[in-house]
């Protein structure tokens, strides 16, 4: 039996990157946190309720000490680090000043402690770290491919380039299989509700039941790529599986802008006021990157056999069902 150990399993991408992991009898682990958060609580429930048990541990992965300990442990067949501090689409920009220097240590030590880990105790270990579309924000050159030049002008984007370069660096000195997976929007009904998708989906619910009048928003033109989160952890799971380790975007290849979300999700409402009650409030709005991100999915289209199962209304018309309903699947 293969056996993953997985971090930030009670995310989005790490519940269903555990279910798929279970469905192909591993046994799995995941580093938690002492406390979760109210969705993470809820993804759990949801995942020992469908039958994924998951073995947890708690593990400082700023401590390389306690991460080199977990790892001499369970030596895991593959390690998928999801887990990072990261900012929503539209968190109150002033906010986010308050959170860099943490945001920074966290996201960048805790790669190089697992990757440290693995060269030390665990060499044989496959490892996909999470990355993301936001290291080419300030490339200018669109749609983006594994070449594209990175460029950020956030700390989180730039914490996201230190851990892939880290990544290449140890795959190339010490010749691990350890592999980055570059991916763009992909949302589902398990996002928590401060992230744009699901901030969108349930307040037009809520204006559509007259709880509340108003749905308030950023940048309305801001365009991304959205997919769907359960084909990014499939895709994570590819790279592990393939013979050489490397570097892939996951994406759709197509954007589409926040109005446009807002727009399919009050068609699926049959919410016809919605240019009524939506309104743009200039403490969401973010400065506007001169990027259009959308993605090449190309390599790992022909590498992997991967592909995106939902489109862009798919996507939407799925969140709102399952928003509608309070479900998760």
């Amino acid at each position: 039996m293969k056996r993953a150990l997985v971090t930030g399993i009670f995310g989005q991408d790490g519940s269903y990157l555990a279910e798929h992991l279970s469905g192909k009898n591993y046994e799995v682990h995941g580093i938690v946190r002492s406390r979760l958060s109210s969705q993470s609580s809820k993804l759990r429930t949801h995942l020992l309720q469908k039958g994924v048990t998951p073995i947890f541990h708690e593990c400082d992965l700023s401590s390389f000490a306690s991460v080199r300990d977990l790892m001499k442990d369970l030596r895991p067949d593959e390690c998928y680090h999801l887990a990072a501090i990261h900012y929503s689409a539209q968190t109150v920009f002033a906010e986010q000043f308050d959170n860099d220097r943490y945001l920074l240590e966290q996201n960048i030590l805790s790669v190089l402690n697992l990757l440290n880990a693995i060269r030390e105790v665990s060499s044989a270990t496959r490892f996909v770290l999470a990355g993301s579309c936001v290291m080419y924000e300030d490339s200018g050159i669109s749609p983006q491919c594994e070449s594209t030049p990175f460029r950020s002008n956030s700390v989180y984007g730039t914490s996201k380039i230190i851990g892939l370069q880290m990544t290449e660096l140890f795959r190339n000195l010490y010749n691990l299989h350890v592999s980055t997976a570059i991916l763009y929007n992909h949302e589902s009904p398990r996002r928590e509700e401060h992230f744009v998708s699901q901030k969108i989906v349930k307040g037009l619910i809520k204006i559509k039941r007259n709880e509340t009048e108003r749905l308030e928003l950023g940048n309305l033109d801001d365009v991304k790529d959205w997919g769907f989160a359960r084909d990014y952890a499939y895709g994570m799971w590819l790279m592990a599986q393939a013979h050489s380790p490397g570097d892939y975007i996951l994406a759709t290849g197509t954007g589409h802008t926040v109005a446009d979300f807002v727009r399919e999700a009050a068609d699926a409402l049959e919410l016809e006021k919605w240019p009524e009650v939506v309104t743009v409030q200039p403490r969401l709005t973010r400065p506007v990157t001169k990027t259009r991100l959308v993605g090449d999915p190309y390599r790992a289209q022909t590498a992997l056999g991967w592909s995106h199962s939902l489109d862009f209304r798919g996507l939407v018309r799925l969140m709102v069902q399952h928003a509608a309903t309070n479900t998760l699947d």
